[in-house]
């Protein structure tokens, strides 16, 4: 073995998900299972969620800072009431208390990529 390779026990190429969890709206979330990987000690939480063609994600509001990766599908998104088109490859942000959804409005799944932490003491 050389010094770039890791023993097979201790590494998994692919990160693991949680069970994919159906939100009231018909959002699909699967969390990222750090724990079960190589990257137990991330700073951070990540997910995988799909808003349905026509569908929309609950407008969330939460005391962590979020980035957004827009995988596939587009849509709109609104944060704080301000409307922007997403389409792969779209990335975006949220402060802390920033209140934002996204529509699957133009006719296919959309499928993002959320990160989160905690947002520092201001």
């Amino acid at each position: 073995m050389t010094e770039h390779q890791h023993p097979a026990a201790a590494y998994r190429a692919l990160l693991p998900f949680l069970p994919t969890e159906v939100e009231p709206d018909g959002v699909t979330v699967a969390e990222a299972d750090f724990a079960g990987s190589c990257f137990s000690a991330v700073p951070f939480k990540m997910a995988r969620f799909t808003v349905p063609p026509g569908g929309t994600s609950s407008p969330d509001q939460h005391a962590v800072e979020e980035i957004w990766v827009v995988h596939s599908g587009s849509g709109t998104l609104v944060v704080d009431g301000e409307r922007s088109p997403v389409a792969p490859g779209s990335v975006t942000g949220f402060p802390s208390r920033a209140v934002h959804e996204v529509f699957a409005d133009q006719g296919e799944e959309l499928v993002i990529f959320s990160f989160w932490w905690s947002a520092p003491d201001v």
